[in-house]
């Protein structure tokens, strides 16, 4: 299935802008169309049908408050971006920040998996929040 908001020009940082969108949406097609095939998730999900599955069942009631793209950085294997997400799942706001990998394909730019950090694992404003934070941190798990 084609998606026209997953073009060739969009840059790294409108890919994830694209992916908060389709989050808040709840346009869970999209987000796995937005996925490089490379991708650790997709091993975990293989098909558009079985992520759907998993998402009504697990993300429909998450509700996306606020999103937004931070610094990012080339790397050998494309751009990271720092990101940050306001969401409530169940009954909780919570806050989970993100050192996102993009890879370009033939496609475009293609999300790959993330870096991820709690508030117990930083406290401080997202503003402040540079890449020396997901460097140091560790085991650096990347889904």
């Amino acid at each position: 299935m084609a998606h026209p908001e997953l073009t060739l020009d969009l840059t790294a940082e409108d890919l994830i802008r694209v992916r908060f969108a389709a989050l808040k949406e709840q346009n869970f097609s999209l987000l796995y169309a937005s996925y490089h095939p490379r991708a650790p998730f997709l091993e975990q999900f293989p098909t558009l049908n079985s992520y759907r599955e998993f998402a009504v069942q697990t993300l429909s009631d998450l509700r996306l408050y606020d999103a937004d793209v931070g610094a990012s950085r080339v790397t050998p294997e494309g751009v990271e971006i720092i990101c940050i997400l306001r969401f409530d799942l169940g009954s909780e706001v919570q806050i989970l920040y993100e050192l996102v990998l993009v890879i370009p394909t033939d496609l475009g730019w293609r999300y790959h998996s993330a870096q991820k950090l709690s508030t117990e694992d930083y406290q401080g404003e997202f503003a402040a929040l540079d890449f020396v934070h997901f460097d140091h941190q560790s085991p650096k798990i990347r889904f």
